[in-house]
């Protein structure tokens, strides 16, 4: 088996986007496993036992159609059988489409899923502490259902000859070993990710005052007069602890330095990302423009630390664009001055330099979502266990049972994370009502037992809730599954039903004891991808459904004073049927039509039988 993985351009990138190749490798130990990157950031991809052959993407690919086209028939003559695409920009859509690769892999993007045969969301808030740059890689590799324990880590590899090269460094130029090393990301890549020079002599004078340590400064060569600023905007005492000309010759001795470091504190980049790879302990100030949920990697608030701006101001953030933002960052930077996160910088440099660092206290944890799952509930035992799995990611689970008799509360009992109650079933509005009560959290997903989401949209309920711009109330459409078999047609074509809301912005009104009516107050929106709905099992499940809810339409009807006729008896059920299998398309269903039509008109004359008996009772 040949598998290429495409992850062209920056460091941090490339480093990040290796775990694709490391898990791949993992399980498929006899598959060869080839990496096209950019030929510059191939440093960080040196002894790493996962990939077996790096292809070069180099500037003359860039610069002639020619070279690029060779590299393309190049990457086509391998034959692969799966192309994995992390990229997913001009050059790399071009490699797939020529690739001749029987799967291919990337994210869903318009104007090019015909490129791929797997096409998987590109998320775009973070389910996990991993940071969406993680979490997105790791989304490629879903299709393949792979059967490993997932390894969300990127991993560098650095040979004892370079470590005692860094070592040897470290003592020429007289670094004190009793002391801890801390490394200083100086520059960002580029000068909207750097932060102010003056604020930076700043956290580097709060690190040195505070704390007995050596300090490293990361830069380039060529950018040696804005570090030279930096040292010079520090007080004699903080100068004294700098060794300003330690440096390494390449991107491979620096690894190798900051493998001898104890941490690293500064902008985000590639340092950064080469220091986490090496599991030290990090402290990022991300630019206002970048999108820290992205970067923000393995955040756990202890040996992974971050600030932003929008933390402190999110008013001087919240009405610009990336964009705008890029473009106005010299002025916001002015804002995000040092005393903001002074304490918060202190707590991470005491707890990481008074303790060694390791891996195994990384811990992923879940993103609190402000949601309340709930579900009402009466004999279920056939769909509430998967039902429970499905909304695994709500921050709070609650189901309202209205004391089943088969084996629903045991099996509910069974998931730890569920909170049981139960209450006596009046009706259906005041039901839902006595569970929204019972959330405690903002937003509130209502779904039946029945029901099933998919990945999708799993992914667009969590990203709808944390938009700031977000409607009071969503609809959600359903799919319905008559026997395990889409129904197409019967009136169900266009089923939706409100699933999604902020608690303090809808109720349902109590009037109604079926087929509830929720006001809400405020937006109204659509989510795009649809609920599965198993209400068909079988027959006599379907039926008796019908029947119920046909007897609670009849209560309804009968606190409205209606007195049922000719019209109710026979001419409403006629038209009940005729309607949703000739307007509504139902005979296109077939026999299944036949059926789910036949059984809401028996609902119907249901409701008015029932009627004249409490009428007559009355």
């Amino acid at each position: 088996m040949k598998i290429l993985v495409i992850q062209q351009k920056m460091i941090g990138d490339v480093l990040v986007s290796s775990i694709i190749c490391n898990n791949l490798k993992k399980a498929y130990p006899n598959a060869r496993i080839d990496y096209l990157v950019y030929e510059s950031t191939t440093p960080v991809l040196e002894g790493n036992p996962n990939i077996d052959n790096l292809i070069l993407f180099k500037k003359i690919h860039r610069k002639s159609n020619i070279a690029f086209m060779k590299l393309a028939w190049q990457i086509r003559q391998e034959h692969y059988d799966l192309v994995i695409d992390a990229y997913s920009k001009l050059e790399s859509w071009i490699f797939v489409l020529l690739s001749g690769a029987k799967r291919r892999i990337s994210y869903k993007k318009p104007g090019r899923s015909f490129l791929y045969t797997d096409n998987l969301p590109f998320t775009s808030f973070p389910k996990t502490n991993l940071g969406l740059a993680i979490e997105r890689r790791l989304s490629l590799l879903k299709p393949l259902h792979l059967t490993i324990e997932i390894d969300p880590y990127p991993k560098l590899y650095v040979t004892e000859a370079e470590n005692q090269q860094a070592l040897a460094l470290f003592r020429e130029h007289g670094l004190q070993e009793n002391r801890k090393t801390v490394m200083i990301s100086l520059i960002g890549s580029e000068p909207s990710k750097t932060y102010p020079l003056d604020y930076m002599a700043q956290v580097v004078n709060q690190i040195a005052e505070n704390h007995n340590v050596n300090i490293l400064f990361n830069y380039f060569p060529k950018q040696i007069d804005l570090a030279k600023k930096v040292y010079a905007l520090c007080s004699k005492p903080t100068q004294e602890k700098i060794y300003f000309d330690l440096l390494g010759d390449d991107l491979r001795s620096f690894i190798a330095i900051m493998n001898q470091c104890d941490m690293i504190v500064g902008n985000d980049g590639g340092a950064i990302n080469i220091a986490k790879s090496l599991q030290k302990p990090a402290f990022i100030i991300f630019s206002p423009w970048i999108e820290k949920k992205v970067w923000a990697t393995f955040e756990d608030g202890i040996h992974q630390t971050s600030v932003h701006l929008k933390e402190f101001h999110p008013e001087l953030l919240a009405a610009y664009t990336e964009k705008e933002l890029k473009e106005k960052t010299p002025e916001l930077y002015q804002y995000f001055i040092p005393e903001l996160f002074r304490d918060v910088l202190n707590e991470f440099l005491d707890t990481n330099l008074t303790a060694s660092y390791i891996e195994s206290t990384l811990n992923i944890v879940q993103v609190r979502l402000p949601l309340s799952a709930l579900i009402i509930t009466y004999n279920e035992e056939k769909h509430i266990k998967e039902v429970l799995q499905d909304i695994d990611f709500a921050e709070e689970i609650i189901v309202i049972d209205s004391f089943s008799k088969d084996n629903t509360v045991a099996l509910v009992n069974d998931f730890e994370k569920v909170k049981l109650i139960q209450n006596k079933f009046v009706d259906y509005s005041s039901q839902r009502n006595f569970a929204i009560e019972c959330a405690k959290n903002p937003w509130i997903l209502f779904i039946d037992a029945d029901e099933r989401f998919t990945e999708e949209l799993k992914e667009e309920v969590i990203e709808t809730i944390q938009k700031p711009d977000a409607s009071s109330a969503y609809l959600f459409y359903r799919t319905f599954i008559f026997e395990d078999k889409k129904l197409n047609f019967s009136g169900w074509q266009t089923d939706k039903i409100f699933r999604l809301f902020q608690k303090d912005k809808a109720k349902y009104v109590t009037e109604r004891l079926v087929h509830e009516k929720l006001t809400v107050d405020g937006k109204i929106g659509k989510l795009k991808h649809k609920l599965i709905h198993f209400s068909y099992t079988d027959y006599e499940t379907y039926k008796s459904k019908m029947v119920s809810y046909g007897k609670l339409k009849a209560k309804e009807e009968f606190a409205k004073g209606i007195r049922p006729n000719f019209y109710h008896f026979y001419l409403h059920p006629a038209y009940k049927f005729l309607y949703q299998f000739i307007v509504r398309l139902g005979f296109l269903d077939g026999k299944k039509g036949v059926i789910v039509c036949y059984l809401n008109a028996l609902s119907v004359v249901v409701r008015y039988e029932e009627l004249k008996k409490m009428r007559s009772n009355k």
